[in-house]
């Protein structure tokens, strides 16, 4: 269960930054929409959430 979590929070990371990148060479040249930006911030916020979340878990859980 540990390794999905992780996963996932990677894989949807590389696609946000991906089509962050995608986007400069799309017309308008070196313009990223507001629609990219949002989707990357959620990226963001996922992945730090999951990675969060289980550090604090694996800190205060006894094994």
């Amino acid at each position: 269960m540990k390794n999905v979590q992780v996963v996932t929070a990677l894989v949807t990371l590389a696609t946000g930054i991906v089509l962050a990148f995608i986007s400069f060479f799309r017309p308008p040249g070196g313009e990223i929409a507001g629609s990219v930006l949002n989707y990357f911030a959620q990226t963001l916020m996922f992945a730090g959430s999951v990675f969060g979340l289980k550090l604090y878990v694996d800190h205060r859980l006894p094994k």
